[in-house]
């Protein structure tokens, strides 16, 4: 396969503010830690980099960033991070890798041999939901217009498609989804897939031929059973990433486990 790329998808690691900090029964830092030494050590290939969707950190608490930064450093690889709906974008700035300066959405772009990636901060104005403003629709409608890689991929936080799972699609989309897929669909022939979070789910959706893809979360795994309308925590699948390969022709992801080794 020509110009292939391949890189890990992981998301939502939900650092506390102390190591000892436990979500939903999930030791997050022991978490992430135990990926570090995962994909390290046991992978039989090296990944061009980690793409990191979102919520580094569960609440955005100034101690939990360093805390992630600890561990994040630690991968042999580039690290790639997305705003979720619980981080803090300009602490982000400050202490995490390969993001612009500035102040705000954190929206950027990175090209990787010949595959732009275009980062949106899809932060909502109703938690948990997600939103884009109109500013950075017409700054990725611009991006994908201009940009010069014969391959584009987009990634966010947010669940950007509908399920059918009453709680995500009531609690967890981008509310103006409709007006994202407007200029996605003039572009889909690029578009080599949509990678996102937030949905502690592994899932994999076509929509106006745009491949949607989210990654189990690195902290614990929620269940997502059709037409379920609460939240409940699934005790029974471990945590989890995915690999990614994409060529200009094709994208190929494969969802693996592991455990925390402690």
């Amino acid at each position: 396969m020509d110009n292939t790329l391949r890189f890990i998808h992981i998301t939502d690691t939900h650092i506390g503010p102390s190591p000892d900090y436990v979500l939903r029964g999930c030791n997050t830092y022991a978490a992430l830690d135990a990926l570090v030494g995962h994909l390290n050590n046991d992978l039989p290939f090296t990944p061009d980099f980690i793409l990191h969707t979102g919520d580094v950190a569960y609440d955005p608490d100034p101690a939990a960033y360093p805390l992630a930064q600890s561990l994040l450093c630690q991968f042999k690889y580039p690290v790639y991070t997305v705003r979720g709906n619980h981080d803090d974008p300009d602490i982000m700035r400050q202490i995490l890798p390969n993001l612009p300066a500035g102040t705000g959405r954190l929206d950027y772009d990175f090209t990787v041999r010949d595959f732009h990636f275009i980062v949106l901060d899809s932060f909502g104005h109703i938690q948990p939901a997600g939103y884009l403003e109109d500013s950075q629709l017409a700054w990725l409608e611009i991006t994908c217009q201009s940009s010069t890689a014969r391959s584009l991929v987009i990634v966010l936080h947010h669940l950007p498609i509908q399920t059918g799972v009453g709680w995500y699609d009531a609690d967890m989309m981008i509310e103006n989804h409709d007006a994202l897929f407007a200029i996605l669909s003039r572009f889909q022939k690029r578009i080599r897939g949509l990678f996102f979070g937030h949905i502690h789910r592994g899932s994999t959706t076509l929509r106006e031929g745009i491949l949607c893809s989210s990654a189990p979360a690195v902290s614990m795994q929620l269940q997502s059973w059709p037409t379920q309308t609460n939240i409940l925590t699934d005790t029974a699948t471990p945590h989890g990433f995915n690999v990614v390969t994409i060529t200009d022709e094709q994208t190929w992801i494969t969802q693996h486990h592991f455990g925390e080794g402690k």
